[in-house]
């Protein structure tokens, strides 16, 4: 991976280890509304596409008002509490400090908002080493459309060819190909494994150390 100069990566399950405050939230909001509570593993299997779509999943036969208002508490939980129990996944500090030391560019490219992305990579010590935060109201399309690394390319001025996205789902990989980018895939994080691997990334690592600069 040394030849590529800018480094993209997926927030949740790729360098934040969030699943019990998602958790946590969802099941706040879910409490608020006589909704039964769900799993954190049920949960974390659904994360990956935005706060929406997440509740949507959770509760796919409850009407849209009920949705959206799930959404609402959800939201109005976690922008108040989304570092309680959350960190760094092991080697996300050294990679983005080494990464740095070797002059190339890292963004983060993720589905969860912007404002919230960088408040939590703040609060964590980490956003100094990032260029760029892109989320999913930066652009018009969030992953696996391919607008929101176009956005970053643009902006942090890499050609495709040197740039490679780095996230723990198929979202990841899809947006990669979309794209027409490189992609890697990391085996520790919330994505569906099997399916990812399926779309064929071109690198598979288990820890983010494992990436050369």
């Amino acid at each position: 991976m040394k030849h590529f100069e800018l480094f993209m990566f997926d927030l949740d399950g790729t360098l934040l280890d969030s699943g019990k405050d998602i958790a946590l939230a969802v099941n706040y909001a879910f409490e608020k509304l006589s909704i039964e509570p769900k799993s954190q593993e049920e949960i974390i299997s659904k994360v990956g596409y935005g706060a929406k779509k997440l509740i949507e999943d959770l509760i796919p036969d409850y009407p849209d008002s009920i949705k959206e208002k799930a959404l609402e508490l959800f939201r109005e939980f976690y922008y108040q509490n989304p570092v309680v129990y959350s960190s760094l996944y092991e080697g996300v500090q050294e990679i983005l400090i080494k990464l740095k030391e070797n002059k190339k560019l890292t963004a983060v490219v993720t589905n969860k908002y912007e404002e919230l992305s960088r408040k939590i990579l703040n609060k964590l010590g980490v956003l100094t080493y990032i260029d760029m935060v892109v989320g999913a109201d930066t652009t018009s399309e969030k992953k696996p459309s391919p607008l929101p690394v176009f956005h970053t390319l643009k902006n942090l001025n890499v050609a495709k060819d040197k740039s490679i996205l780095i996230g723990d789902s198929e979202t990841d990989v899809l947006t990669a190909k979309n794209a027409e980018i490189k992609s890697c895939f990391v085996m520790y994080g919330y994505g569906k494994k099997d399916l990812a691997l399926s779309l064929n990334p071109d690198f598979v690592i288990k820890n983010l150390k494992e990436i050369e600069v």
